[in-house]
């Protein structure tokens, strides 16, 4: 007696093409600019969605998402606006799962921010980060695979940009960084990869 007259072989998985992978990929980015994924997540569900080999994997990766982009989150607020962030001789974090302005401002005078966006949640595809640092600066954390723009304005200060282009993700979202910085600096980079819950 074979196993298909019992009735309890499983069909086999069907093979995910790259046309579905980058539809799911397509899917994913529009979730995070929904405000459905934090960047974090996005990284690790993209990574995921380019090794998997069945299309019950890349059904796994959007299964808690609405199946068309919503149009009610489209909305968000005006272009122009920026909301500013101070650290005047102290410092300000932020971090976890915070949402982040299209356009936000960092101004640090003789003090520092931490501005962690593994777990943010952004309004769009891209976001604008304007740093001001008077003899003060920031450190800016962003996820594998996130592109990174960092356009810098400084006199007796500087920046120190790590990140790995190469870890870029097809579509992903764009942070661009703006600084300005007077006896300064801030630091863009990716989180360390021997810490696995926070930096410090």
């Amino acid at each position: 007696m074979s196993s298909s007259e019992g009735g309890g072989e499983r069909p086999p998985a069907i093979r995910a093409s790259d046309a579905e992978r980058d539809q799911v990929a397509k899917r994913l980015t529009e979730a995070v600019g929904e405000g459905r994924l934090a960047l974090a997540e996005f990284t690790q569900r993209v990574d995921a969605a380019y090794a998997a080999a069945t299309r019950a994997e890349l059904e796994a990766l959007t299964a808690d998402l609405p199946a068309e982009r919503g149009d009610q989150d489209q909305g968000g607020e005006p272009e122009h606006k920026r909301r500013w962030k101070l650290a005047i001789m102290g410092g300000s974090d932020y971090e976890g799962r915070w949402r982040v302005p299209r356009r936000v401002g960092v101004f640090a005078l003789m003090g520092g921010s931490k501005v962690d966006l593994r777990e943010a949640v952004l309004p769009g595809g891209e976001v604008e980060i304007t740093l001001v640092s008077i003899m003060g600066g920031s450190d800016v954390i962003v996820p594998r695979g996130v592109r990174v723009v960092v356009e810098a304005t400084d006199f007796l200060g500087g920046n120190k940009v790590k990140v790995d282009e190469d870890a870029e993700l097809p579509d992903a979202p764009l942070v661009r960084i703006r600084t300005y910085s007077f006896m300064g600096g801030n630091d863009v980079r990716h989180p360390k990869l021997k810490l696995s819950r926070r930096d410090r």
